[in-house]
């Protein structure tokens, strides 16, 4: 056995790949950590228990909980998956409803089938011309709730993946007569409290339980976060059972240690924080005069929902090209050595923080700027320039050669809210199921979570019966070059696991 994954990572650094993706330190952060086994203990004396905290950890999310303005405050060392967990089992018993949308992160699934939940979908705008989700539809809110009158609990993700804000004080206002509680999965939004430049917190909303990751836009280690009880309807020392339930009984220090900088450091550097938004604007602009890239803008998601917009992700489009947001993605990591957080089909995501230097920034610009360069001449040549992509090798414009792949904007059908649902997921995983191939599965019942990852929206749930338009999806994204969860490949074929009906 040799540490390969060690070696890996050393290697990879010595790269000089630049990070636009998670985690929020962007390997940039300087500090007094030298050497993380001098300070990796466990629950020795002084030292107090994340699972029971008494003294140094109650005391460090107390003073957590004051500069929120929260009820409570907790630190995961599990990510925000162990925060969403907990905050649903908290306010759900196993066979309730629970409202949801359709854009969750995958551990809302995952309580869902845990729980024997039963998941009421709640529709969200879609954006054609940006091939997303924007924010809630409010009169449907207002249906489903007059409908189901049993609903538990309400979950939204805000901000989400790429940055749209839902109006979450609306929302409250909606779902306040019904005396359930409002989740907000705030992953990405872990910043928005120490900047008021940025969109306001889900915590100084009216949501009753707010979930931050804080390695994902906050100088902390990966899988840290932060669960925040905002209401007296929510009993914290519930939400602690369930969260010791979920979480590791073995909480690594060095990572508490890394929540409480993280906070300490965004608390201390204000200052900069106003710099990092000015340096953001600035590039938007100069990205936004390019001819043929342009970012997700305010105004794009405002007539869909859309309360606002973090301008700290780079949601960036590329038009009058067939290229993929997967083949642009590969072409800044290959040639430019730029990494990405996340590609659709139509665009690519870029995460930005505090961490993120000016160089960093002007690396990225002026990659966009060749591409905005290289877009241009094919048009001009009338598409007669075949390119294509050598990893590594860095070519002057006119010599790069790109491996185009036509796809047509009518090639998938726009996402649907409507869900064919004959099985709870809980139900569906104790059927007996088998692979088909997919092209012969519809009106078929699906058996396994289907998505792309990252995000890890699902394009299907367990239990939901399988339509053409979701075969065409998937056959599109694998003719595009991503990689979908929960299908089964050999060769040109691919299959999916659908249950076998008694």
């Amino acid at each position: 056995m040799k540490p390969y994954l060690y070696k890996k990572l050393v290697a990879y650094d010595e790269e000089n790949i630049y990070p636009f993706h998670m985690p929020g330190h962007k390997r940039q952060l300087q500090n007094d950590i030298k050497n993380p086994y001098k300070i990796d203990i466990t629950e020795i004396d002084g030292f107090d228990n994340l699972n029971d905290p008494q003294d140094i950890l109650r005391d460090s999310m107390k003073a957590a909980s004051e500069f929120y303005g929260t009820k409570q405050t907790f630190y995961l060392v599990n990510g925000s998956t162990v925060g969403i967990l907990s905050a649903i089992s908290a306010v759900c018993h196993r066979g309730d409803k629970l409202l949801m949308t359709r854009n969750c992160h995958k551990a809302v699934y995952h309580a869902v089938r845990i729980l024997d939940l039963e998941p009421v979908y709640l529709p969200l705008h879609y954006i054609e011309e940006k091939k997303m989700f924007g924010g809630v539809n409010e009169e449907k809110l207002e249906q489903l709730l007059k409908e189901h009158k049993d609903i538990k609990a309400v979950i939204v993700t805000s901000p989400t993946y790429e940055g749209i804000v839902i109006n979450i004080k609306r929302i409250k206002m909606l779902i306040n007569p019904h005396n359930i509680p409002l989740i907000v999965d705030e992953a990405h939004g872990a910043h928005f409290p120490f900047c008021d430049y940025f969109p306001k917190s889900a915590i100084k909303q009216g949501a009753d339980i707010v979930i931050q990751s804080l390695h994902k836009t906050m100088p902390a280690f990966t899988q840290t976060a932060l669960l925040h009880i905002c209401s007296n309807r929510i009993l914290p020392h519930i939400v602690q059972e369930w969260i010791s339930m979920y979480q590791s009984s073995s909480p690594s220090y060095l990572l508490m240690a890394g929540i409480e900088y993280s906070i300490y450091y965004g608390v201390e550097n204000k200052k900069e924080f106003k710099q990092y938004y000015e340096r953001l604007v600035q590039y938007r602009e100069k990205i936004n005069q390019l001819r043929h890239i342009s970012l997700l803008k305010k105004e794009d998601i405002e007539r869909y929902g859309g309360h606002d917009l973090d301008i700290s992700k780079l949601v960036l489009f590329f038009h009058s090209t067939k290229w993929t947001g997967n083949q642009i993605s590969d072409i800044l990591l290959n040639q430019y050595k730029i990494q990405m957080e996340m590609s659709e089909r139509d665009y690519i995501l870029a995460i930005s923080t505090i961490c993120d230097t000016k160089e960093g920034f002007e690396h990225l610009y002026d990659a966009l700027y060749e591409l905005d360069q290289m877009i241009h001449l094919e048009l001009d040549k009338n598409d007669c320039i075949h390119m294509k992509v050598r990893a590594n090798q860095r070519v002057e414009v006119n010599q790069i050669e790109i491996e185009k792949e036509e796809v047509r904007d009518d090639d998938i059908e726009v996402e649907k809210e409507e869900y064919r649902r004959k099985y709870r997921p809980y139900e569906a995983s104790l059927k007996k199921s088998h692979y088909i191939s997919l092209e012969q599965c519809k009106n078929e019942v699906c058996g396994s979570y289907i998505y792309l990852y990252p995000p890890g929206n699902p394009i299907l749930v367990p239990g939901e019966v399988i339509e053409e338009e979701h075969i065409a999806r998937i056959l599109q994204y694998k003719k595009s070059g991503f990689y979908v969860k929960g299908i089964e490949e050999a060769g040109d074929n691919y299959h999916i696991l659908v249950l076998k009906e008694d």
